[in-house]
């Protein structure tokens, strides 16, 4: 009778803690850290065509349905192919995408993915290069959702573009138009000097002779300009930054343009904003998006010293700088001890935060790094580590960010790569808002 009791009480006293357990709070989940649901319990996917080779991550993008997919190339251990990797909402690669999640082009000879967009229909439009012999090509492809090229689209999904006498043209940016014209932003070179590109291609890939006058701007001088970024404003005017050299250096570049390709003479000087800061050497647009408000935020890097800090900007609809965001509208988070932090892409959540992705330096090597700002560009510091995230790879050697993409529940998708004794693996992560 006593054993009885005594087995009565234990389990009383076990379903009680089960019930308190039940009962308390979960533990709170701090913003930044990694999202441990995503590809369980690492928070982050970690993916390679062919060991010992590079695989890279640029841009990233979140569909309907929740998947996310990343844009960038691979090492097929002969030459550089454009890489698609599809991701479920848990971090598995998606079977029902290319082959095995992946999708890949290759022309022969190095190609890479630098520019993504997914249209309305959720087909997805990447930009980026070919090489053709002693030339790069600018290259644009349509995939349809399985991961196939889309055969109604250029040449079975394939446009190539090769300016006269041009040596090297890329694209960079890439927009999709809600009546499925597309913009692509780039660079193209010859033997003196290179200039920024921009170039509009209707629904079905065909190059629109009618924008610019010739279907092709450029904008430049005799050193050397590109394009890194472009976005849509909602009238159709289209935004573009990079950067402009003169005089042995870079200054950041803002174009506006016309829906038809001239550009806006209510935009800055002419269409034209140029920032060069304070260190007067280097300064890079890397990513450019225009808020509800119409305000204007571009994000990259500024040279000060010998370092590289993240550089954050806000402009007015009119091209001048937003006093009320910075100082003068104008955001630089740097390192201390004189180490680069770079930013590559930002995005705002609704609440208005900033969250930029790039990498800073470390003692020996990079980091990812995600850094998020209130809307007036303050530092936030309940994010990450007083308002920063830094992430070594479990190879401790060089790992950067390069994209990113707000889920619709708010979370944060950070795409680039991670290295690991002779490999570079394309890098997923999910952070927590």
């Amino acid at each position: 009778m006593v054993a009885v009791l005594s087995g009565l009480v234990i389990l009383l006293l076990i379903c009680a803690l089960a019930l308190l357990a039940f009962q308390s709070p979960a533990p709170t989940l701090h913003p930044g850290s990694l999202d441990c649901t995503f590809n369980s319990p690492q928070g982050y996917v970690m993916s390679t065509h062919a060991e010992n080779e590079k695989d890279r991550g640029v841009e990233v993008a979140i569909q309907d349905d929740g998947h996310i997919v990343a844009l960038g190339y691979c090492n097929n251990t002969r030459n550089e192919d454009l890489m698609i990797a599809r991701y479920t909402s848990y971090g598995a690669l998606d079977s029902q995408f290319g082959s095995g999640g992946f999708a890949y082009y290759d022309g022969g000879g190095n190609d890479r993915g630098l520019g993504l967009v997914l249209q309305g229909d959720g087909k997805m439009v990447a930009t980026g290069f070919t090489q053709n012999g002693s030339h790069r090509d600018l290259l644009l492809l349509r995939y349809d959702l399985n991961g196939t090229l889309d055969p109604t689209f250029g040449n079975e999904g394939v446009v190539m573009f090769s300016a006269p006498g041009s040596s090297t043209d890329i694209g960079f940016g890439v927009v999709w138009e809600s009546d499925g014209g597309i913009f692509v932003a780039g660079e193209t070179a010859n033997a003196t000097h290179q200039d920024a590109l921009v170039i509009h291609y209707t629904p079905e890939g065909v190059y629109d002779t009618r924008f610019a006058g010739t279907g092709l701007f450029t904008y430049g001088g005799t050193n050397m300009d590109r394009l890194f970024a472009c976005a849509l404003q909602p009238d159709g005017k289209i935004l573009v930054t990079g950067s402009s050299a003169a005089n042995e250096k870079e200054d950041l570049l803002l174009l506006r343009m016309n829906h038809d390709g001239t550009l806006d003479g209510t935009f800055g000087v002419g269409g034209v904003v140029l920032y060069s800061g304070e260190g007067d050497n280097f300064d890079y647009g890397n990513w450019v998006l225009v808020q509800p408000d119409g305000k204007i935020l571009v994000s990259g890097a500024t040279s000060v010293d010998n370092a590289f800090d993240l550089l954050l900007m806000r402009y007015n609809p009119d091209g001048t700088p937003d006093p009320a965001f910075g100082i003068g509208g104008v955001v630089h988070h740097g390192d201390a001890g004189g180490r680069d932090e770079y930013g590559y892409a930002h995005a705002v959540q609704q609440d208005g935060k900033i969250i930029v992705a790039g990498y800073a330096e470390n003692a020996t090597y990079d980091d990812v790094f995600v850094v998020r700002f209130y809307p007036d560009g303050t530092l936030d510091t309940t994010f990450g580590d007083g308002g920063q995230v830094l992430w070594n790879g479990p190879g401790d050697h060089k790992d950067y960010g390069q994209g990113i993409a707000l889920q619709r529940d708010g979370k944060i998708v950070v795409t680039g790569f991670t290295h690991h004794d002779a490999s570079e693996d394309l890098l997923v992560m999910r952070l927590w808002p």
